[in-house]
Order: structure tokens, then sequence, then C-alpha cells
């Protein structure tokens, strides 16, 4: 018996972000109100305020030379589909995929207008984890 595909049930996202990777996206004079499908507006937490170096315990370390480091970032904004992250978590994630952004305005979860600066958006399946800051 052979299987219909008009029944078969996706296994990835519908709106895959890998192949974006060196876009930038910006929306102008548009606030961003929603995501859909498992897509993620995240901050980073771990930039320089002018974007050129990423913060390796005391040491910042410039962005050109690790073009692939482990970054973390703040979650903003969730799609429908995301089930395992939720505004405000910070979260762990290789940082050669997704889609840059830089002042990018947003409805945040409170219906308040925001701007993110240095800020990515991922597909949820390309995170490996909720992390939390090491209070020592």
């Amino acid at each position: 018996m052979t299987a219909n595909i008009d029944q078969l049930t996706p296994t990835k996202s519908l709106i895959d972000l890998t192949h974006y990777s060196h876009d930038e996206l910006s929306l102008g004079e548009f606030n961003l109100a929603n995501l859909f499908d498992d897509l993620i507006l995240a901050e980073f937490v771990d930039v320089s305020e002018d974007g050129t170096a990423i913060k390796r315990g005391d040491i910042w370390v410039p962005l050109n030379s690790a073009p692939k480091a482990w970054r973390i970032a703040r979650v903003l904004v969730t799609g429908t589909e995301c089930k395992n992250v939720h505004p405000g978590q910070l979260i762990v994630f290789p940082s050669d995929k997704g889609v840059p952004v830089n002042k990018l305005k947003y409805i945040d979860q409170d219906n308040n207008k925001q701007v993110v600066k240095n800020g990515i958006f991922l597909n949820e399946e390309r995170l490996f984890g909720v992390c939390t800051p090491d209070d020592q």
C-alpha cells in the first residue's frame, strides 16, 4: 500500500530560516505584531553595544573572528507553534543560521512598541536549549 503525500504529517517547520542566514530583515515604517510557525525573535545578550564583538567570560572577541560561535539571546516574541520557549527566557544556539535584525520595531507580549537593536530570527528547532545566568 502506498502512502498519500497529502496525509503525511510535516516533520519540519513550514518557514525554514536556514537559507536566509546572510540576509537582514527590515520593516521600515512597520511594527512586527505576530510571528507564525516555530519562529522566534530574540535579542543577543552577549554582544557589545556596537554589535561588533561577543563576550566570553571577561574577554570581548571580534564577531568576525568567531562566525560560528555559540550565542546567548533573550526571547522577545515566539511564533504560534513554539512549544519549548517563551518571551523572557535566555536561549543558546549556534549563530551560523537565522536572519539578523537591527533596529527592528515589534510589539511585545504586553502590546507595547519596542525596538530590538542586535537580534535574530530563528526556528525553534535550531535551539540547543534554555539557559540561566550563573548567579555566583
